[in-house]
């Protein structure tokens, strides 16, 4: 205290001060970690005073007793030193992106509804109030992501409290969460797909407005990069610079690999070649980089952001969504056949479902696409049978089983004109009926209902040594799982997992 300042010793763990240009006694006290807890006790009255700051004393000797915090502190003071905390790692180009949404989440909803609260205060009921008044706020039930979104950044915030002394872990509410589960988004087919790009080519010509005209030449290579790399659209991809691209090579071919900062870190992935041509473009039409290729700029390692207007400015988010879905108001694609509504986002979803069609595992895919395989399980593999007619209509395995019949019969007469004597003995045998495979009876046994799935396991000899599937078993394997016939684990081992 300064030599103004008048302080009154009440005992060793309480004391007084009054400031120079304060008429109201602070009171000091000390909790049982040794540090100070100062107050007002908002009166000028001494033996007021002594009374407010002795019962403080007494209730935090109580508190500890029982294990609760002898001090607090209102959520926004603490909801301030988690932020900070946050914004500082950003700042020093660590922590995740993902900050970025915590730091929302406090300022846009906590903060607002839980600011005047003591943090030490805050209990299940207080979250479930609070709940109801973001409901209130939205208009709406929130999605599930949203409300994992909040619980995280009040999670950081009582971390911050705790580490304080100003809550313990045993008073700690759990956040709960009950919104909306997020169901897959829409996709495109690649008809849709091709006329989306074919449409882009032209649609930055149909308005005289120089900033729409060039966002709308940056969502043309915007579609066809998100459509082709899988990363997500908004900050995912918004936030690409130049030293984020590099060229990897390998023996001698050249693939294009990108560095991407998600709602897990840092990831590499690889983009498709067609991704190729709409980075340069976006090269090409950024003033800053003219006269420069790709190559040029890859080997610089530009610290400037990829997607740029012609008018050398960063393309805004909000342009992106806006003007794309006018572009699927006017080719009459802003809902597919399913009811679900395509936004840019509907792109990451494209892409995944053509992996997997391609046969790309979920395993190697989450790698490309930063989620984790249970995640692409419960959205994006569920391909769609228009998408497989083939498969589904039975076409494939008939065309296969056609071919095979086909190339046998070849060879076998290849073989009889190779050897003539062995003409009069095939003429000699009486005709036989094809023979059928234990495996392939077992199978049919198997769809009839007539067989159990550990019976038909040991019809088709997985546990055998050289169990070898044909591919015609493989086939049936997965047709069987396909109709739910057939556990995933049957799969595996029938598949020789």
């Amino acid at each position: 205290m300064s030599q103004d300042a008048q302080t009154i010793h009440i005992s060793e763990y309480v004391r007084l001060d009054k400031r120079e240009r304060s008429a109201k006694w602070q009171a000091r006290v000390k909790l049982a970690d040794g540090s100070w807890h100062r107050f007002s006790t908002k009166t000028e009255d001494v033996n007021r005073a002594t009374d407010i700051a002795m019962k403080f004393f007494y209730t935090a000797e109580d508190r500890a007793k029982n294990n609760l915090p002898q001090s607090t502190r209102k959520f926004k003071r603490v909801a301030e030193f988690a932020r900070d905390r946050m914004q500082e790692e950003l700042d020093a180009g660590g922590g995740h992106i993902v900050f970025k949404d915590y730091i929302t989440a406090i300022d846009k909803y906590l903060v607002p509804y839980f600011g005047g609260h003591d943090v030490s205060s805050i209990d299940a009921k207080a979250l479930v109030d609070f709940g109801k008044w973001r409901t209130e706020k939205l208009g709406r039930k929130a999605h599930h992501s949203t409300i994992n979104t909040h619980n995280t950044a009040l999670n950081r915030v009582l971390d911050e409290a705790e580490q304080r002394g100003w809550i313990t872990h045993a008073i700690r509410p759990k956040p709960i969460n009950d919104g909306i589960k997020t169901k897959s988004r829409g996709s495109f087919t690649r008809e849709e797909y091709r006329m989306i790009y074919e449409e882009l080519r032209e649609f930055h010509k149909l308005t005289d407005k120089p900033i729409t005209s060039g966002t709308r030449e940056v969502l043309r290579n915007y579609v066809l990069i998100l459509a082709n790399t899988g990363m997500r659209h908004g900050t995912e991809a918004l936030d690409l610079k130049w030293k984020n691209l590099l060229w990897l090579r390998e023996d001698d071919q050249t693939y294009l690999g990108l560095y991407v900062d998600g709602k897990t870190g840092q990831r590499p992935l690889v983009a498709r070649d067609r991704a190729i041509r709409p980075f340069e473009r976006q090269v090409e039409m950024n003033p800053k980089l003219k006269d420069m290729s790709l190559n040029d700029v890859l080997e610089a390692k530009l610290d400037d952001y990829v997607f740029v207007t012609p008018l050398g400015q960063r393309v805004a988010r909000a342009n992106l969504s806006r003007n794309f879905e006018k572009l699927l108001e006017k080719l009459g694609l802003v809902y597919g056949a399913d009811g679900k509504k395509r936004t840019l986002y509907s792109w990451r979803h494209f892409y995944a479902t053509l992996d997997l069609q391609r046969g790309v595992s979920t395993h190697v895919l989450s790698r490309q696409m930063g989620n984790s395989t249970g995640v692409l399980d419960r959205f994006y593999s569920k391909l769609s049978p228009f998408m497989n007619p083939g498969l589904h209509s039975g076409r494939d395995l008939r065309n296969e089983q056609l071919e095979r019949r086909n190339t046998a019969a070849m060879q076998e007469q290849e073989s009889l004109l190779a050897e003539p004597d062995l003409v009069t003995a095939k003429l000699s045998r009486t005709d036989q009926a094809p023979a059928l495979s234990a495996a392939a009876k077992a199978f049919d046994l198997f769809d009839a209902g007539k067989l159990s799935e550990s019976a038909l396991l040991i019809a088709l000899g997985v546990s055998r040594a050289g169990y070898d599937p044909s591919e015609e078993l493989r086939l049936r394997a997965l047709m069987a799982f396909e109709a739910e016939r057939l556990s995933e684990d049957g799969l595996t081992r029938v598949l020789g997992g």
